[in-house]
């Protein structure tokens, strides 16, 4: 026989072999305590609770090759019942709001508002704007409407008009316009155009300087010299008209002139003691004040929401440094002034959520002295903007410094909450500037965004010198675009 026909004769013999008795194939019986897995449900049906009805409950699953939890330390449940009051304080203080979120979620309100007072596009529609105001004795609810043009002309041109009025006598009314041209003069040059009218029948005056709060003393008080603080109140009326460029330099610097007309008229307020009556020496420009106003502001800004996954409209990262000088020209018999001033913001991301640290500092300061320039001119401190925790302009001096620290973390994909100290206090000159005396307010805020942009932010504030403060604003608390508006 030859090799070939030899190694072909073994082949077939194994062959039948191999075929005649295979080899036997060991299955392990299932472990007697895990449960068989849940069949899969049919292919026409969504699976159901049943379906999973013997799955292992989590941390019980076969295969795992993480530590498994023995359970709570002796620490961890020291710790669980020591925190209990407070999360359940928490948990209370936040029904409201979680309820909200369900009910906005559930019923889907937000396609519903849509609906009602937007176009099918979005760019044109109304926002109805509700205000509420406290720590002036009394609180009371503005409300109002805002109609939006976001994209007028095909240039991403921007019409905004609003009106505001108070159910109550006490608080203001406001009427404005404004017009921003967005890409229609290029992408590195825009324009807006603002004009408004407030009637503000109950604004507070506590005098010049950082003084304590005192009663109202026997004698008439020159603010010039005097920093006895006494809440008195008035009324006043104020026009103005405004024009902001915007020039991108480079990247992110940006070079921002503007030019501001006013004309304010005081009075009589509706309630409370008259500012003239106590400070009825050195009020400077209680007679009226006519100015024209311009201002140069230098500006890097790159803040932005570091990842896609955070929510629209928020800022997460990034750095703001602004420095301005202006120019104030009284229209009227009142001396000119300059006003310069800085502005620094730092947003850190520290995770996902997102979890934020937000730091802020603020300077601002005239060159008049306190018998030129107008009480409502001087730099102030006080209120949802600067120094929360304290009524609106408080503090009022030719000075004004004020930082803040600031906690924010994700409740909702439209809801971020915040955790803040604000820290700051008013110079009667440069040379005086110092961290002595300093006044401190502190507090708790949410924030509402939806479609890309704020919308609204509530907070609830204090300080070290008591009272507690509600403010319901729908400008930005780190927005710096006001400034030239108020002038």
């Amino acid at each position: 026989m030859s090799r070939v026909a030899f190694v072909a004769a073994v082949v077939a013999l194994g062959s039948r072999v191999v075929a005649a008795e295979p080899l036997a194939t060991v299955v392990e019986p299932p472990p007697t305590d895990v449960p068989p897995p849940p069949p899969p449900p049919p292919p026409d049906r969504e699976p159901c609770a049943a379906d999973v009805a013997g799955a292992p409950v989590p941390g019980e699953e076969s295969g795992r090759t993480d530590p498994l939890d023995d359970g709570d330390t002796t620490g961890r449940a020291i710790g669980r019942r020591a925190l209990f009051v407070p999360k359940l304080a928490v948990d209370v203080a936040f029904a409201p709001i979680r309820s909200s979120i369900w009910l906005y979620d559930r019923y889907r309100l937000d396609d519903l508002y849509y609906r009602i007072f937007f176009n099918d596009a979005r760019t044109i529609g109304l926002y109805p704007t509700v205000a509420f105001e406290s720590g002036f004795g009394i609180t009371g609810l503005t409300g109002g409407a805002r109609f939006v043009a976001r994209d007028m002309f095909g240039e991403r041109e921007h019409l905004a008009l609003q009106a505001a009025a108070a159910t109550s006598y006490y608080f203001r009314q406001l009427y404005s316009a404004s017009f921003r041209t967005g890409n229609r003069l290029g992408k590195r040059f825009s324009l807006e155009a603002d004009v408004g009218y407030e009637i503000r029948p109950r604004d507070a005056f506590y005098g010049i300087g950082n003084g304590d709060a005192s009663p109202a003393p026997a004698m008439p008080v020159d603010p010039r010299v005097s920093d006895v603080a006494v809440e008195t109140r008035f009324s006043q009326h104020r026009a103005r008209g405004v024009i902001t460029g915007d020039v991108r330099l480079w990247s992110d610097l940006h070079l921002r002139p503007a030019a501001a007309v006013s004309d304010r008229t005081f009075g009589t307020p509706s309630e409370g003691i008259a500012s003239d009556q106590v400070y009825s020496m050195g009020l400077v420009g209680w007679g009226g004040v006519q100015g024209a106003y311009g201002e140069l502001e230098l500006r890097w800004d790159n803040r932005r929401a570091v990842s896609t996954w955070d929510p629209h409209g928020t800022l997460t990262g990034g750095t703001l440094a602004s420095a301005f000088a202006a120019q104030f020209h009284r229209l009227d018999a009142g001396a000119d002034f300059a006003r310069y001033g800085f502005e620094l913001q730092q947003f850190v991301r520290l995770g996902i959520g997102p979890r934020v640290i937000a730091a802020r500092v603020h300077g601002e300061a005239v060159t008049g002295s306190r018998a030129d320039v107008p009480f409502t001119e001087l730099p102030s401190l006080g209120g949802p903007l600067y120094l929360r925790g304290y009524a609106l302009d408080r503090f009022r001096d030719r000075v004004a410094a004020f930082g803040t620290l600031e906690y924010q973390w994700d409740l909702a994909g439209w809801i971020m909450a915040n955790a803040f100290v604000d820290a700051g206090r008013v110079y009667s000159a440069v040379n005086d500037v110092s961290l002595d005396h300093l006044r401190v307010g502190y507090g708790l805020g949410l924030q509402l965004t939806y479609g890309g942009g704020f919308v609204s932010e509530v907070s609830v504030a204090s300080s070290v010198d008591g009272g507690l403060f509600f403010n319901l604003a729908f400008n930005p608390v780190y927005d710096i675009e006001q400034r030239v508006r108020r002038r």
